[in-house]
């Protein structure tokens, strides 16, 4: 089976010999996920940005980026759902903005899981799989000294040097792509 992995950036699963395409990282292949040939391909995942998508972005009308991204998410669902193979798509987890975009709408199911938002063709049970408690980043705020104010408590370091399983998405998203691929493979 072929497996392609639309915007990876990070995600590797090395348990599936799968192609990679990402956006902005160094892949197998590059260029914009929408114009990807997916002929060739049996099985499709993707986890277009969630710049737009995001809760936590307050700025997502003056985001030049998520402004220019806001449309994967959409169009790589409709996109996936006429081609009719197997496939699996990850984003934040955003009932407001999916619902008013029409995303619960779709001829696919739906699954929340912990912070994430799955879109599949093929029905699993997410709900088994235990999720990794995770940073809560959105309720931290950076003080002018550099250090990080989180729940009433300083918290001292520098976020960026979170590793990226612990990061929201990563170990958990990750999780979840190998749980269903294990369940159609």
């Amino acid at each position: 089976m072929k497996i392609i992995y639309l915007a990876a950036y990070k995600a590797e699963h090395p348990k599936y010999n799968m192609t990679y395409q990402d956006i902005n990282g160094k892949r197998d292949i590059g260029g914009d996920m929408l114009d990807v040939n997916l002929d060739p391909y049996d099985i499709i995942i993707a986890t277009p940005p969630c710049n737009y998508w995001s809760r936590a972005n307050y700025r997502r009308e003056t985001s030049t980026y998520a402004q220019a991204t806001k449309h994967l998410l959409p169009d790589i669902l409709k996109k996936l759902i006429k081609i009719n193979k197997p496939f699996i798509v990850e984003n934040v987890r955003s009932p407001n903005l999916f619902k008013q975009a029409g995303l619960f709408d779709l001829s696919c199911y739906v699954y929340i899981h912990g912070r994430h938002t799955y879109w599949t063709n093929i029905p699993f049970n997410p709900s088994q799989i235990e999720q990794i408690n995770e940073y809560k980043l959105l309720v931290c705020k950076k003080l002018e000294d550099g250090t990080w104010f989180k729940s009433g408590q300083k918290y001292i370091g520098n976020m960026n040097n979170i590793t990226p399983g612990n990061r929201q998405g990563g170990d958990n998203v990750f999780k979840v792509i190998e749980y269903w691929l294990e369940t159609i493979i």
